[in-house]
């Protein structure tokens, strides 16, 4: 009898067929073991089909919404940090205020006093005007590296400094109703004219914006040293310091000037609230709009989770059966390669 021992494959092929299995077992091991480690598929496009698109728009919106939340959260703090600036401007000046208004007419008794707290008033005003938040100037408007007030006593670009300026017109004191009157004509002129931009602001524009915080939604926020509120503090203050009133003499004089300044820092005061209400309320928007973008993320990150996540348990399942069919496909190979009968044929 004649045994046909061509019927099979040869035995260097059955070896070539185990290598090629055991190396793609391997391969769906190694596969198995990075889907595990990573919880996301190893091959998004082929698991997911048609519905990887999906998946790329979710990742595009949540990258564009992390950058947004990212970039609120600057805006924000700045606008908190320009609020706390005016709030502190508010507590420096508020003292100055109150002795003025209590002492604005002449017999009131008090008046040595009001030209100390007015100075202290008007050095917490530039400082708090020259506040900085991640080395840009708060209240120079588009001139983020620029100095928003000069001090009293610093020179302005021109080479004047503010006491200077005010005490060309005041010439440090009151002698009558109408010296007053006029006087503080003038200041009126220079607090609220373009003579003010250069001598006292060193910013550029009034510092207003209009910023996209997410989902077309803008918000509108800024302040500038150059507002109307921060000249009337401005002048008052300045009116209070360059003439003492304790040394004016004529109570119609007395009157009208320290009534005047009283007036000016009151109704700049009143601005200023109103300027720190409207920051506070971009604040509150723009952590309005960080707060929906934040709970959209919780959404589509579970849902593209879902998409291209693996589930662990699957995973380390998947695992275990191929280091177990591997582990079987290596024990009959090394048993195959130990019959000699193979091993000649081969």
């Amino acid at each position: 009898m004649i045994y046909n021992m061509n019927s099979g494959p040869s035995t260097q092929y059955s070896n070539l067929l185990r290598r090629n299995t055991n190396a793609e077992l391997q391969t769906r091991l190694a596969t198995a073991e990075q889907e595990l480690s990573t919880g996301v598929k190893s091959d998004i496009y082929k698991s997911l089909g048609v519905g990887a698109s999906e998946a790329l728009a979710l990742n595009a919106t949540l990258e564009r919404d992390a950058a947004q939340i990212a970039a609120n959260g600057l805006l924000g703090s700045r606008i908190d940090r320009m609020s706390s600036a005016i709030s502190a401007i508010r507590a420096g000046v508020g003292p100055a205020m109150e002795l003025a208004l209590a002492n604005s007419v002449a017999d009131s008794g008090a008046a040595d006093g009001i030209q100390v707290v007015a100075r202290a008033a008007l050095d917490a005003l530039v400082n708090q005007a020259n506040a900085t938040h991640a080395g840009a100037a708060l209240f120079a408007g588009a001139a983020g590296d620029a100095r928003a007030l000069t001090p009293w006593d610093a020179a302005s670009d021109g080479g004047q400094t503010p006491r200077q300026a005010v005490a060309a017109i005041t010439g440090g004191s009151i002698d009558s109703l109408a010296d007053a009157e006029a006087k503080f004509a003038e200041l009126d002129a220079l607090f609220s004219g373009g003579g003010f931009d250069g001598l006292f602001y060193g910013g550029s524009g009034d510092g207003r914006q209009s910023v996209g915080i997410g989902d077309g939604e803008r918000v509108s926020f800024g302040a500038s040293a150059s507002d109307p509120a921060f000249r009337e503090v401005l002048q008052g203050l300045a009116m209070l310091v360059s003439v003492d009133p304790a040394g004016i003499t004529d109570d119609a004089a007395y009157d009208a000037w320290v009534g005047t300044a009283a007036s000016r820092i009151a109704e700049g005061m009143a601005g200023l609230l109103d300027r720190q209400t409207q920051l506070d309320a971009a604040s509150a928007q723009v952590e309005a709009s960080s707060a929906r973008l934040k709970d959209r993320e919780v959404v589509y990150s579970a849902r593209v989770d879902a998409l291209v996540g693996v589930d662990s348990y699957e995973a380390a399942t998947s695992i275990t059966a191929l280091e177990t069919q591997l582990q079987a496909s290596y024990a009959v190979t090394a048993r195959l390669s130990q019959l000699s009968f193979l091993n000649f044929m081969s």
